[in-house]
């Protein structure tokens, strides 16, 4: 198979990315996550999960604990107000740095009616010692939701840009400052933004359907020269995702 250019550039780029993925910074966007927060009525909550990711913890032991799709699920919070989320800040940071762990908050609302209908169907196709049984009440309120049944629903999206914000496109432009002008010519206004403890940028757009935001968001398909690469993409939509709410790890990946 002949090897072009391209594909030289694109490996260079790959070990350079894995090298500068390593490192600790402290990420808090308890203030960010709080006025993020869609609570419409008493049935509307935000999941807060904290989760110990085996890629930080590799020395760990994976037969013990509650270790289940590459982490351990250490606690998660059924948040439905602002006032809410700040009364467990001192309880959620405490259990992250005591297990080099990250705190993650869903950015669109869930409904504790609907979730524990969804948890109770997601149990009948286990057995009760199954993990996923076990771990459906952590599972099912983190899970990111798309497609048709969920048209006009979960509205809310990260844009993931995987390289720190150094990293530049052929032509010489940062990609940070790429991504953020292709947004702005289109008209799309993000709701917010932070650097990952990786050094990658999320940034929070309000709307999965709006028509001018689906006219662009294959144009981020040009940072990996046009390949389809889908969410190993330098820069990939994530539609429903969890921003990082707190994090103080030594981290290794994004």
């Amino acid at each position: 198979m002949l090897i072009t250019y391209d594909d030289i550039q694109y490996m260079i780029m790959e070990s350079v990315n894995s090298i500068l993925s390593e490192g600790q910074s402290l990420i808090d966007n308890f203030d960010m996550a709080a006025n993020l927060m869609d609570i419409n009525s008493p049935d509307d909550f935000h999941f807060v999960q904290i989760i110990k990711r085996f890629k930080d913890n590799q020395n760990d032991d994976r037969s013990k604990g509650n270790y289940h799709g590459g982490a351990w699920y250490l606690g998660g919070y059924r948040v439905h107000s602002p006032q809410e989320l700040m009364q467990l800040k001192p309880q959620i940071i405490q259990m992250c740095d005591a297990n080099n762990a990250r705190a993650y908050m869903t950015i669109n609302n869930r409904s504790d009616k609907e979730t524990d209908s969804y948890i109770q169907v997601y149990r009948r196709h286990f057995s009760p010692r199954d993990a996923r049984y076990i771990h459906a009440d952590q599972i099912i309120p983190g899970q990111a939701k798309d497609g048709p049944n969920w048209a006009g629903k979960r509205k809310r999206l990260i844009i993931d840009i995987d390289v720190p914000n150094t990293e530049k496109t052929r032509e010489g432009k940062k990609v940070w400052d790429e991504v953020r002008k292709i947004l702005n010519v289109a008209g799309v206004v993000p709701i917010g933004e932070y650097v990952t403890p990786s050094g990658g940028l999320h940034i929070i757009l309000p709307d999965k359907e709006d028509d001018k935001f689906l006219t662009i968001k294959d144009l981020f398909r040009k940072f990996d020269n046009w390949r389809d690469k889908g969410r190993l993409a330098m820069v990939h939509p994530n539609v429903d995702a969890k921003i990082i709410l707190y994090s103080n790890v030594k981290t290794k990946g994004y």
